[in-house]
């Protein structure tokens, strides 16, 4: 277990990756990161994020952009607002997973803006959450989003009905947590299973722009970013579809985002 904090997502990703490299095994419990700007990037950020992307590049893996994007939907929201996002973009992402081979791409985004009740009824988990947000802000700690019942079975986000007998390929993350406390928009994300190495900055890009959205559509500020891997590794590229990379790669990557930090200037 371990408690990792820090300004910025690409410095807490060193951070963490740096953590689990001296781990045993490299993996370990219940590492819980927390971000103080989640939405901001220093210069030297931009070049550490930079350089994470070029390998995940030069390894073909999804880029940091596509990661993110599959939690939140940023570059349809900046383009056509949140009206589009809500009602256009799932429709989106259903066309776009027929023509893809990972045809699980967007499903988080997805499952945030469409499940069903237990009547079968579908609704939009995300708009009623901003909805109450603006209605009860006074409240801190009665807003949750989570993965929900399937509305298709093809998507594989967890829910009991359906992927209680699964060992492997169910979700990583489980449950969204959503505070309002001084004026600001406080995330708090709980991953069952986490590859710190493939996912995990673009999961803390994806998240603080899920956090962006619903700070600017209640009129509040970003707060602080928490993420719990329950389960934490560094993970060697296995496969052709998420990417192939072996240890010492990921060794000389920690070593190249170190440099960068302490030969890049940190003005914006």
């Amino acid at each position: 277990m371990e408690l990792i904090k820090a300004q910025t997502a690409p410095n807490v990703w060193l951070a963490a990756v740096e953590y689990l490299e001296q781990c045993e095994n490299q993996e370990d419990f219940d590492v819980i990161l927390h971000v103080t700007d989640p939405t901001v990037l220093s210069k030297p950020d931009r070049a550490v994020y930079q350089e994470v992307d070029k390998f995940f590049t030069d390894h073909g893996a999804f880029s940091i952009h596509t990661v993110a994007e599959t939690i939140f939907p940023l570059d349809e929201y900046l383009r056509k607002g949140a009206s589009n996002v809500y009602n256009e973009f799932p429709g989106k992402i259903r066309e776009i997973q027929k023509g893809r081979t990972d045809s699980n791409w967007g499903s988080y985004a997805y499952r945030f803006l469409r499940q069903q009740d237990a009547h079968g009824a579908i609704f939009n988990p995300l708009e009623e959450l901003v909805a109450k947000i603006k209605a009860h802000g006074k409240y801190r700690a009665s807003f949750e989003l989570n993965a929900g019942r399937p509305i298709e079975e093809d998507i594989p986000i967890y829910d009991a009905v359906t992927d209680r007998k699964r060992l492997y390929g169910g979700p990583c993350l489980s449950h969204l947590s959503i505070k309002v406390h001084d004026g600001k928009v406080r995330l708090n994300a709980t991953y069952r299973s986490h590859y710190y190495v493939r996912r995990l900055l673009g999961n803390l890009v994806g998240l603080g722009r899920l956090q962006y959205f619903i700070a600017k559509e209640t009129n509040l500020a970003v707060g602080g970013l928490t993420i719990n891997s329950t389960f934490a590794r560094l993970d060697s590229g296995s496969s052709d579809s998420c990417g192939k990379w072996g240890k010492r790669d990921v060794e000389m990557l920690i070593a190249r985002c170190r440099d960068l930090y302490r030969a890049t200037p940190a003005a914006a």
